[in-house]
């Protein structure tokens, strides 16, 4: 259960906020003198325009009549400074500013019980109405935080006394309807609350292009929303010290970078129930070696080198999270014991990572590459470079998705990929890395799947067709290529027939087949014996493909075709490329 599982991660939280307080921004300091006498100081400065930030007391509030909070809350509540200048809204501030002073008495004698003499003098300066006589710069704004303060003392609002008076205020509030009963997160027996008394702040997560804005995790507001005409709490029992601790929690979380992914549209946020020092997410997000060997190591030795409980003990949680109004949207949830996170994700590397060009072995994809790569790019100076915001908005998500659940990528995105390889005429490491995952989770079976290196004995037609078609773009190059520079022609045949070639094969292949014709001829006929040992050696290779078609080449292919002919034409050109790399090496080291 998502709320038990956060509720009990509080502990390992480090500056976990007070129970029911939260880091707000606060514009304004109302600083009471050794004499009791009132002064409103503006917090802002250059490198804070909007105030400082403090944990405050919060509260979800909302209503014609809201409740004050303690200490720490607008001008209107604190120094009666009215919304607009109407009789009704100078009314509705004097009865705010009543409820708050009737909330300091409260809290003040509690504070006097604890010994705080601050309490006092506070409450002395709002009940003498001194607080009524403060000038108010024209710039301040009635929604605008003040917290109060006093010479000599720490900040009132954060001391014990004031924690438990307002604990006490909100468990009040929040409860009552419900009453005693079984917690279902920590199973005492306890005051239950009627609705949870805290929001997820406020662009913790993504909402678009709209303004962000506070959001319940749990919202039943009405009978038709609810199981059997229950509203909020009423089927899930929670005790405050529950209900407050898990979206506390979950503030906390969604605000580390290193407990979040944020997509476009959603937010992924994980933890483990007993913390240990590795990457299980940032290994999946950016790919990095040093994580990835991490997360290898960790399953080797699940109990060796982490210096906590054993991965078959401990759990991986992670929750993935997208807001509709001021509602949030559990999209995915995820409870399963480490061990099994960590397979998925040593999976996940094992059903996309594929050799490139570049590379001695097969190299990994970070998450939000492989995302990125749905989406259109341009070539510049320094390569080829993905737009960012052109890839579908959720691909991040269901990427990331499928990588913690073990499952196969939503089939609309291979046909975006396939039709942006398509319009780009290019297939990169990311792109083949995607198409090989999506191959071998959605259409190979344990022995038919797209291993990371080119399968020279894979007779698959579209594979085929595709490693033939890498073969005539090289031999074109080979073949039309600028002798002192070593530059091909400014067009290829990729550039040209690649988008159709992969869907029908026959129809675009069979002319280039007879031009190679050419190709092959002008390199026979070179002076150069490189270019006629080269000759040769595609003219073997056009063979030997040709010949493992056992027909002609495919008619037309579907998507599982499409993506085989671009795995097979990327694997040729990375192995031509690293099989011409390592025959250079050893001819320099020949000459020395």
């Amino acid at each position: 259960m998502l709320l038990k599982a956060l509720a009990e991660h509080a502990p390992h939280v480090e500056d976990l906020p007070p129970a029911h307080y939260r880091p707000r921004t606060v514009r304004w300091c109302l600083s009471l003198d050794a004499a009791g006498t009132p002064v409103l100081n503006d917090l802002a400065n250059p490198e804070r325009r909007h105030g400082i930030a403090l944990n405050a007391p919060y509260v979800y509030r909302s209503g014609a009549k809201p409740p004050p909070t303690l200490l720490v809350d607008n001008l209107e509540f604190v120094l009666a400074v009215a919304k607009a200048k109407t009789d009704k809204a100078r009314t509705e501030a004097r009865r705010r500013n009543d409820a708050y002073i009737e909330l300091l008495r409260e809290w003040a004698a509690e504070a006097e019980a604890e010994g705080d003499p601050a309490a006092r003098a506070v409450l002395a300066c709002f009940e003498n109405g001194r607080h009524l006589k403060v000038e108010i710069p024209k710039k301040a704004k009635s929604s605008e935080l003040v917290a109060v303060s006093l010479t000599g003392h720490p900040w009132p609002h954060l001391q014990p006394a004031a924690q438990a008076t307002w604990r006490r205020t909100v468990t009040a509030r929040k409860s009552g309807r419900a009453g005693q009963g079984e917690c279902l997160s920590c199973g005492a027996h306890r005051m239950l609350l009627d609705s949870l008394p805290e929001p997820v702040k406020a662009g913790l997560i993504p909402v678009g292009t709209d303004r962000g804005r506070d959001a319940q995790l749990v919202s039943v507001n009405t009978p038709a929303q609810g199981r059997g005409g229950r509203i909020q709490l009423a089927d899930i029992p929670l005790c405050e010290e529950c209900g407050a601790g898990s979206v506390a929690v979950l503030n906390a979380l969604l605000a580390e970078r290193s407990h979040r992914y944020r997509a476009p549209d959603a937010v992924t946020v994980w933890w483990l129930k007993d913390p240990v020092a590795l990457p299980v997410m940032d290994v999946l997000t950016d790919a990095e070696p040093q994580d990835v060997a991490a997360v290898y190591a960790a399953l080797e030795d699940p109990a060796g080198s982490l210096g906590a409980p054993d991965i078959d003990t401990n759990r991986f949680y992670a929750a993935t999270l997208s807001a509709n109004q001021s509602r949030v949207i559990v999209r995915d949830w995820i409870d399963v014991p480490l061990r099994r996170a960590l397979e998925r994700i040593t999976g996940w590397f094992g059903d996309h990572e594929i050799q490139d060009w570049r590379s001695d072995g097969p190299r990994k994809a970070p998450i939000w590459l492989m995302a990125r790569c749905l989406g259109s790019g341009t070539s510049t100076a320094e390569g080829w470079r993905y737009s960012k915001g052109t890839e579908p908005p959720t691909a991040h998500r269901q990427l990331l998705g499928a990588a913690l659940n073990g499952t196969p990528p939503p089939a609309v995105l291979l046909y975006r990929l396939n039709q942006r390889i398509g319009a780009d005429g290019r297939i990169d490491h990311a792109r083949a890395a995607l198409l090989r995952l999506i191959y071998n989770r959605t259409f190979a079976t344990d022995h038919g799947k797209v291993p990371s290196v080119l399968d020279e004995k894979r007779t698959d037609p579209a594979y085929v067709a595709g490693r033939l078609f890498a073969v005539l773009e090289s031999l074109q190059h080979r073949a039309l290529r600028d002798r002192e520079t070593g530059e091909g022609p400014n067009t290829t045949i990729a550039d040209k027939w690649l988008s159709a070639a992969k869907v029908t094969p026959r129809a675009r292949m069979e002319p280039l087949l007879d031009k190679s014709q050419g190709h092959l001829r002008r390199l026979r006929t070179s002076r150069d014996q490189r270019e006629k040992n080269a000759e040769r050696a595609f003219f073997r290779t056009i063979c030997d493909l040709h010949d493992m078609l056992e027909g002609p080449l495919p008619t037309i292919l579907d998507q599982e075709g499409q993506s085989l002919f671009s795995l097979g034409y990327y694997q040729q050109h990375s192995h031509d490329y690293r099989q011409r790399r390592a025959h250079a090496s050893d001819n320099d080291q020949g000459e020395q």
